[in-house]
């Protein structure tokens, strides 16, 4: 079998590919035979015809059966021989109701296709990211010792018979209740009026009131509360119902190695310790997510490759499709949801070409560099993650398999070993190495 490939424009390639005539022939001879053995045509027993009336009463049927098989077979084969990977659907030219076969010429026909690009890999030192060494200042760790220390407050009535005052500390039962309906509620909550992030109203209202009495708000819904961007109660109907219990003192614990000890450490040094480790941890983890972040993007600036403008509209129309589902299910419009529908297609155009582009790439690398998850690499990660959820390994794993997730989660380990080999490749950031003056 004969392939040539052309190069079209944004993405696609036409394979012209030429079955020759011994194939063709074989297969007309194939059909007639067994047709020839199972029909019985009148004036003749079943195997018995001539191979001319066979022809003439069944060659149009022939040749739509040889068609149906010999189309995609070849088409597999090109694709296969070429080491090319498709991304959407063949289209055979000419259309295949004006496709002919001749049983003594060769069979020529076309297929038009996306198909995943060859991905140039630049050199990986030319990646630049943040490598600054982490550092976590102790004053930092003392701070989260002090939220510590805070979190296990205790709160102690006074004796004193008074009002309630800006600075206090008071302990409070309350019930809320949401467009008319019981919504949550709490017998015993602690609140450090100059801390806490309660409601205005509520702060209001405690200030002058004496304990056991009780008073009933209503919340204005219609802005956010201080120290939040967004309001998620805009437009309902809030109210709350609570009765002063008592005023308290706070009484902050030392931070010594009793505190330490009540808490699951050997003493306050190894709490400090272990608190400070979790931290530079953190950072870690930050550092190394905003890394990814960069590689990603500068991924997609030096990767000269283009995606199949068809594969970018199928993704677009697909997840529109399916936003529209979820809101119909939800009996939801999309201003009710904060979706910008006219936005959306160009932010889906955006994370498409970003995420294909990244795929490719990390595909490439994987081929380049031979990085792969192994069967033991993934039974241990299943382990530890079912481990850490309190689920059977076994069962877990069986989950995702029946589920068809099991390959999705081994491709996300070998991109996560990707990533990290990268980081370890790239250059640090010009701009962020000190030089000494």
């Amino acid at each position: 079998m004969k392939v040539t490939v052309e190069k079209l424009e944004k993405g696609r390639v036409k394979l012209n590919i030429e079955i020759p005539v011994e194939s063709v022939k074989a297969e007309f001879g194939q059909q007639y035979q067994q047709i020839r053995k199972s029909v019985a045509l009148p004036g003749f027993r079943k195997g018995k015809a001539p191979l001319s009336m066979i022809r003439a009463r069944f060659g149009a049927q022939v040749q739509v059966d040889i068609l149906q098989k010999l189309i995609p077979s070849a088409y597999d084969t090109a694709i296969r021989q070429e080491e090319l990977v498709p991304l959407g659907e063949v289209d055979i030219q000419p259309p295949f109701d004006e496709l002919k076969l001749i049983e003594d010429q060769n069979f020529v026909f076309a297929a038009l296709v996306d198909v995943k690009p060859e991905i140039p890999i630049p050199e990986l030192s030319s990646f630049e990211i943040d490598k600054t060494v982490i550092d976590v200042p102790k004053e930092d760790v003392d701070e989260r010792m002090k939220l510590y220390q805070e979190m296990h407050a205790d709160y102690i009535p006074i004796e004193e018979e008074r009002v309630v005052i800006e600075s206090d500390c008071v302990n409070i039962s309350w019930q809320s209740f949401m467009d008319g309906e019981e919504a949550e509620s709490e017998a015993d909550a602690d609140v450090d009026m100059t801390e806490s992030n309660i409601f205005p109203e509520i702060k209001e209202a405690l200030i002058g009131m004496e304990v056991s009495q009780s008073e009933v708000i209503d919340i204005d819904t219609s802005k956010p509360q201080e120290g939040q961007a967004s309001n998620p109660l805009e437009g309902r109907e809030v109210r709350i119902e609570f009765t002063l219990n008592a005023i308290t003192e706070k009484q902050l614990p030392e931070l010594d190695d009793e505190f330490a000890k009540d808490l699951d450490h050997e003493n306050y040094d190894q709490f400090y310790a272990s608190v400070w480790n979790d931290m530079v941890e953190g950072e870690k983890n930050t550092r190394y997510q905003k890394q990814r972040d960069d590689l990603r993007r500068q991924i997609v600036e030096k990767i000269d490759v283009k995606v199949p403008e068809a594969l970018v509209e199928r993704y677009v129309q697909e997840s529109l499709v399916n936003v529209q589902a979820q809101l119909s299910r939800e009996g939801q419009t999309a201003e009710e949801a904060n979706i910008d529908l006219e936005s959306m297609p160009g932010q889906l155009r955006e994370n498409v070409v970003t995420d294909t582009k990244c795929t490719w790439f990390l595909d490439a690398i994987s081929d380049q560099e031979n990085i792969s998850v192994t069967d033991d690499e993934l039974d241990i990660e299943i382990q530890q993650i079912a481990e850490q959820q309190n689920r059977d390994p076994q069962k877990y794993a069986s989950l995702l398999k029946a589920s068809n997730r099991l390959d999705q989660f081994r491709q996300q380990m070998r991109d996560e070993k990707i990533y990290r080999y990268l980081v370890e490749q790239a250059s640090a950031r010009p701009d962020l190495i000190i030089t000494p003056t």
